[in-house]
């Protein structure tokens, strides 16, 4: 059994997403996580969580009409309050991203029954992620609204967010992290009086995302004093938490998130649902997005719109690999 979740989350893992071997062929690397997880549910048929990170999965392929069945087929299997509390939740969060209005309500209504304080939380993650899926994306610097950003703030209460991009085997930087640097020094210019935060603490060569971010920021004509560095994260989650916590040191009100086109509202989901479930002081957060040309479209939909999904659960602390003693956010 062990040895098959190991199996599981190592697929999981592989950077390689199209071609991970598996009984003498080359599948994707999901449809080899469910694979194992399915011989694993085969010898622990009532191991609820398996059928959980069976269902994840399955959002992560994107097939969730088949991921809605899971989650509740691991719904009517389940045995204490928190295995029932678990299943709703996907239920109810997933729905609403069907645009199944009147059933995700139906889920969170036994999640009332069940735990009030619990289901008051999810509701409210829902609103959260339907707003910012809602919203257009915003291309810089022209697309702005004049209510987003100050004019000019001489507290320092605002701060312009790039996030970092894996950096080449050289340690210099790709073209879409370059992307983002020119579209921060246009911000920068026209807000002069907000700070600037380069995420990112993967290295390369020696050097990482941030510190690689900030010396072509200064080369520019950027203040060092100006740059802030959060070299720590190694993913776009730990991004947005130790970003979190810079910002509430250096006491910011507003942020606007730098990022790829189909990248910003993932962005501005994790920035929002950490703040609010880790109690960080309040920040209203904005996003301002690279002319990439990899988003054709208004809003966010497909991939885009449910990875938006996914990140939000798992910020909510639902981790996406949940099979005790393996499990990963």
């Amino acid at each position: 059994m062990i040895q098959l979740l190991h199996n599981a989350l190592t697929a999981f893992n592989c950077p390689n997403r199209d071609s991970y071997p598996l009984q003498g062929r080359y599948v994707g690397n999901l449809e080899a996580v469910e694979y194992y997880l399915a011989q694993a549910i085969d010898l622990e048929p009532k191991q609820q969580k398996l059928q959980i990170t069976l269902a994840n999965m399955q959002t992560f392929r994107g097939d969730i009409e088949l991921a809605l069945h899971t989650y509740q087929h691991a719904l009517s299997s389940a045995t204490s309050v928190s295995e029932k509390t678990l299943a709703l939740i996907y239920l109810s969060v997933w729905h609403s991203h069907q645009g199944n209005l009147f059933e995700s309500q139906q889920y969170l209504e036994q999640l009332v029954t069940a735990d009030k304080p619990l289901a008051d939380k999810v509701a409210c993650l829902s609103r959260k992620i339907e707003g910012i899926v809602s919203t257009p994306v915003h291309y810089c610097p022209a697309e702005l609204r004049e209510n987003e950003l100050p004019a000019e703030d001489k507290h320092f209460n605002h701060a312009i967010i790039t996030l970092g991009f894996k950096l080449n085997d050289d340690g210099s930087m790709a073209p879409q992290l370059l992307q983002r640097l020119s579209l921060t020094v246009d911000l920068s210019k026209r807000y002069p009086h907000s700070v600037i935060i380069v995420t990112g603490g993967l290295e390369q060569a020696g050097i990482t995302e941030s510190q690689a971010m900030k010396a072509w920021l200064v080369e520019q004509g950027i203040s060092a004093n100006r740059v802030i560095e959060e070299d720590q994260a190694t993913n776009t989650i730990d991004n947005a938490r130790f970003s979190l916590a810079l910002l509430e040191r250096h006491h910011i009100h507003r942020a606007t998130l730098v990022s790829a086109s189909i990248h910003v509202h993932r962005s501005q989901v994790l920035f929002d649902t950490l703040q609010w479930r880790e109690k960080h002081s309040t920040i209203h957060f904005t996003h301002c997005a690279v002319e990439d040309g990899l988003f054709s479209v208004i809003r966010p939909t497909g991939k885009v719109k449910r990875d938006c999904y996914i990140d939000a659960l798992r910020c909510f602390g639902l981790p996406a690999f949940n099979c005790s003693p393996l499990i990963q956010l």
